[in-house]
């Protein structure tokens, strides 16, 4: 009779945690987009609605200038729902959906994101794809949140023996001390949990690459 394999409790566990994570991320997310989120935009709505019906009223400003406040806060609301949304890899690919992104970063925040790989994305098992999607998506919103750069790149290496991937841009970069902020903490155990690593070289005021090496 066939032994049947038993999974490594470390392997288990460590998937036991990153679903209560996802899970967790998940309901704080519905509970932002349904509460938080929904009432700023019917304020925002309402302040349309008066402001158009009192357009050259100089006794607005204030209103005006509230809001301007509402709008921002949605804003940042929406972007940190889409943070804390699991975003798996779509129909086009690792390679398609991260392009995608790159036209969103240069249309909304005016960061030109250059993609470029070498080998395909088939080259890799599906958990080290998802890994991938989700080191360059963190290091994207690093990008946009810290460095200040209006432009970063990203190189994918399939075809190479471990895998690599560099995220760098040329922003105001960081001293050593703050390695372990920014969200790296995250990525390096998205890295170690597909038996890779995680390296950030950063230089103030000379810009930050991110690079994530994949399991030898």
């Amino acid at each position: 009779m066939r032994e049947v394999e038993s999974q490594d409790p470390a392997t288990s566990l460590k998937a036991a945690e990153e679903s209560a994570v996802a899970r967790e991320r998940a309901r704080m997310a519905r509970e932002l987009h349904d509460g938080l989120a929904t009432d700023l935009a019917g304020a925002i709505s309402l302040f349309k609605v008066y402001l158009e019906g009192h357009r050259g009223d100089a006794s607005d400003t204030t209103l005006i200038n509230i809001f301007e406040i509402l709008e921002r806060m949605l804003k940042q609301v929406r972007e940190t729902l889409a943070e804390l949304r699991p975003r798996p890899i779509g129909p086009e690919g690792l390679v398609g959906d991260l392009r995608h992104q790159a036209e969103e970063f240069a249309r909304l925040y005016a960061i030109r994101v250059e993609i470029a790989s070498s080998g395909t994305e088939d080259m890799l098992p599906p958990p080290q794809r998802e890994v991938v999607n989700q080191v360059v998506r963190e290091a994207l919103t690093n990008v946009r949140k810290h460095s200040g750069s209006s432009i970063c790149r990203v190189r994918m290496h399939f075809a190479a023996r471990p895998f690599l991937v560099e995220v760098s841009d040329e922003g105001r970069g960081f001293a050593s001390s703050q390695a372990h902020g920014y969200g790296l903490v995250g990525m390096r155990e998205r890295a170690a949990g597909i038996g890779g690593r995680l390296e950030v070289v950063s230089t103030e005021g000379r810009g930050t690459t991110v690079f994530l090496f994949g399991p030898r």
